[in-house]
């Protein structure tokens, strides 16, 4: 007991004292001591719960709109600091600094002119996914009052009592329950407009597998494929194929695209993409950059293997890509994990990405020759905690003579 309460109190202290600590260092001053409070308490939970969702619940994002201990887990593993757009607006109200006594020939403590040059430049050097976050945050301190909760589009409709004698609602009645033979009749009907057929029932069905994907993929692997899931295509869908298997949802893509971007010049990080793209990290730059949230022009799409290395790294998962050729993306700069998440997408009518869903245990492609060139030596790990399955497709792979 006396362990985890000195596990608490330093945790608290580095949250406390965040400018100590550049993991805590955007919400010191800018959040509620009670959410620092529970943030400290989730802390705690890091060491086990890594950064699984199973295991950690989410109780507290769902419950109190604050990082649960499996986003705790991806900042640390990312080395970023906890940013203060996780944390809910109701926490950010409250001013926890004592205001300042200015004196009347003082007045440069209050003078904005320099911080909102500042922000101004800040704001026109960013895409469009960066000045839509930034907006966001200027909005919520110029106005405080309002919420970007939005009210249902339609009116809920109430059961409730009948206001004009003689008139009742036309969808239940309020009178009394009704009788049994009514529930079968009723239950009757809904069988029978079931076992219709329909255009729409038909089409679902059929693209339940999306059959016109699966046979562009190499005959031995598509027996382990358990379901393809389409995305929009839009000039967007690698990314959001990746939002999707990432547990952001598909409409999450400008937040991949942001993450790859903060990847990309990550300080732990830079030496090994200068020397992996060289003169093309410029270019792999711009092509996560864009103007509009509208439909990208080719140069913006999701291309490997640029992109299945930053992936790989900035979410340290294993990113198995299907097409010509096929690739496996392994972290370069971690150990091998066992409980590794691997995602798999599919490279399909040479110009969409798709997400695949793979039975367990399937085989892998091998890794790039730039892989195994600039990988560090702790990544090789990786390689021999799934040689069998890379093994298994090697044999299934025709040689060329």
């Amino acid at each position: 007991m006396g362990n985890i309460r000195a596990s608490f109190q330093k945790s608290f202290y580095e949250v406390e004292h965040a400018h100590v600590s550049p993991f805590y260092g955007y919400l010191r001053g800018s959040v509620s001591r009670a959410a620092l409070r529970r943030i400290a308490e989730e802390l705690l939970r890091v060491d086990y719960v890594g950064t699984n969702k199973q295991i950690c619940g989410c109780t507290l994002r769902t419950s109190y709109g604050l990082p649960c201990a499996c986003e705790l887990g991806r900042y640390r593993v990312g080395g970023i600091p906890i940013p203060i757009d996780v944390v809910h607006v109701h926490w950010r109200k409250l001013t926890m600094e004592v205001e300042l006594e200015i004196g009347e020939d003082d007045g440069s403590e209050v003078d904005m002119t320099a911080a909102m040059d500042e922000l101004w430049r800040r704001f026109r050097s960013l895409d469009v996914i960066g000045k839509r976050a930034l907006r966001s945050r200027v909005c919520e301190l110029a106005y405080p009052t309002m919420t970007t909760l939005c009210p249902p589009p339609e009116k809920i409709k109430t059961k409730g009592g009948v206001k004009k004698k003689g008139k009742k609602p036309a969808d239940y009645d309020v009178y009394r329950d009704p009788s049994y033979h009514e529930y079968v009749d009723k239950a009757s009907q809904s069988s029978q407009r079931q076992s219709q057929p329909s255009q729409t029932s038909k089409k679902i069905k059929l693209s339940k597998k999306q059959p016109q994907f699966i046979v562009q993929f190499p005959n031995h692997i598509r027996s382990y494929i358990e379901d393809v899931v389409n995305v929009e295509s839009d000039g967007n869908c690698g990314f959001r194929v990746i939002a999707s298997l990432h547990g952001y949802g598909e409409d999450g893509w400008p937040m991949v695209r942001r993450e790859l971007g903060l990847e990309l010049i990550d300080k732990d990080r830079s030496t090994l993409y200068d020397k992996l793209f060289s003169n093309r990290l410029s270019a792999v730059r711009e092509s996560l950059m864009i103007e509009s949230f509208g439909s990208q022009p080719p140069e913006k799409w999701m291309s490997l293997p640029d992109m299945g290395y930053l992936i790989a790294n900035r979410y340290n998962v294993v990113l198995v890509c299907l097409g010509n050729p096929c690739i496996t993306f392994f972290p370069m700069t971690s150990s091998h994990s066992p409980n590794v998440s691997i995602y798999c997408i599919g490279f399909v009518n040479q110009n969409h990405w798709v997400q695949v869903n793979m039975k367990e245990g399937f085989p892998l492609p091998p890794v790039t020759l730039d892989w195994k060139k600039f990988s560090s030596h702790i990544a090789t790990t990786w390689m021999l905690g799934f040689t069998g399955r890379m093994q298994h497709w090697k044999l299934h792979t025709p040689v060329l003579a």
